[in-house]
Order: structure tokens, then C-alpha cells, then sequence
């Protein structure tokens, strides 16, 4: 079986997946599982069918990846995913600078014009989107969302599963607590 991908999730953040992976050049076929497939519907011929038949597809696909922004469904698709035998891909845009030192967890997604530090450290299920910096010896936890444009100093530390919406900043030190939710533009608190 050659390389291919199954993306979880058609919606805006699927699609933005689809952009990522068709850029890298990696596989053979991307398709897409998400339960608003209609047969037959030409519109939407790249979604083959609904996220419950997930394991009938791990023999023709290779690969997969969540495309939902919702951290906690994210996770759980994603240990879905591993039970049933794919492999989870980590895609980074090509025009992302990525530090040879940072370290990047599975299923994670990294977008256009983000720019990881030195010794930063991305957990697992992990979304950094389009034009985000991430200074040295950061960390994002476990299926943490960072929205558009979200700026980060060293030393910050992302708890699991929060989410920072868009424009939001943070200088050394910054400290989010997991499962918090950030409105956006919010400026992040820093360890005392």
C-alpha cells in the first residue's frame, strides 16, 4: 500500500488539512470521512463516508489525521484512529519554520507562517494555526489549539487541551491552564 491519507472531519479545518497534505506531496490519495456524506453527491465527492466506518477503511488507507478543531472530540478520534490501525501523520505547511531542535508530537498540525523556536515542544493532536510564534522552550500540551496569529514568548507553557483563540499574545513565562478557553485577542497571564 502506497502512502495515503484519511482526513477525519470535512469542514474548514479539514480542508485546510487537505491543503497541507496535497502540498507535502506524501500521498498517493487524501479523502475525507465525515458523517454529513450524502452518496453520490458530486459536490462532495472527496468524502467516502461517515466517521463510524473508520475501521473498514485502515486497509485502504495508510495514514489518517483529524481535521475538527474541537479538542476533546479531536482526542477521542484520535485513540479511535490508533485502535484501528493507522498510522497518525504529523503535517507541516512548507512554508512553516520549524527549528531542527523542536519536538512534535503525533496528529499535530502546523500551518502557513508559523515559526517554532528552539527546544519548543508540541504534544500530541496539537493545532498551530496560520501565522503563529512560538519562542524558545515552549510547550503546547496534548491537543491544545493555538487560533490565527497567536504569539507566544520563551519559556511559555500551554496546558492540555487549551484552546487560545486568535490574536491572542503572551510574553515570557506565560502560563495557560489545561482546558482553558482564551477569547480572542486575550493577553496571556505569566507564571508568577
Amino acid at each position: 500500500m502506497t502512502d495515503s491519507l484519511i482526513i477525519i472531519g470535512a469542514g474548514g479545518h479539514g480542508k485546510s488539512i487537505y491543503e497541507v497534505a496535497a502540498s507535502s506531496g506524501k500521498f498517493s490519495s487524501i479523502a475525507y470521512l465525515d458523517d454529513s456524506w450524502i452518496p453520490n453527491d458530486e459536490d462532495r465527492s472527496l468524502i467516502i463516508g461517515l466517521v463510524a466506518d473508520l475501521a473498514k477503511y485502515s486497509t485502504i488507507f495508510s495514514h489518517a489525521i483529524i481535521g475538527i478543531g474541537n479538542n476533546k472530540v479531536r482526542e477521542n478520534l484520535q485513540q479511535q484512529v490508533s485502535d484501528a490501525g493507522f498510522k497518525l501523520v504529523t503535517l507541516i505547511h512548507p512554508h512553516a519554520c520549524v527549528s531542527p531542535s523542536a519536538k512534535i508530537g503525533n496528529g499535530v498540525v502546523i500551518f502557513a507562517g508559523t515559526v517554532l523556536g528552539v527546544d519548543v515542544k508540541i504534544g500530541d493532536g496539537v493545532i498551530v494555526n496560520c501565522s503563529c510564534a512560538i519562542d524558545h522552550d515552549s510547550k503546547l500540551g496534548d491537543y491544545s489549539h493555538l487560533g490565527v496569529g497567536v504569539n507566544l514568548a520563551g519559556n511559555s507553557d500551554i496546558g492540555r487541551s487549551a484552546f487560545i483563540q486568535a490574536g491572542s499574545s503572551g510574553g515570557y513565562n506565560t502560563y495557560v491552564e489545561p482546558y482553558a478557553i482564551c477569547t480572542p485577542g486575550s493577553v496571556l497571564k505569566t507564571r508568577v
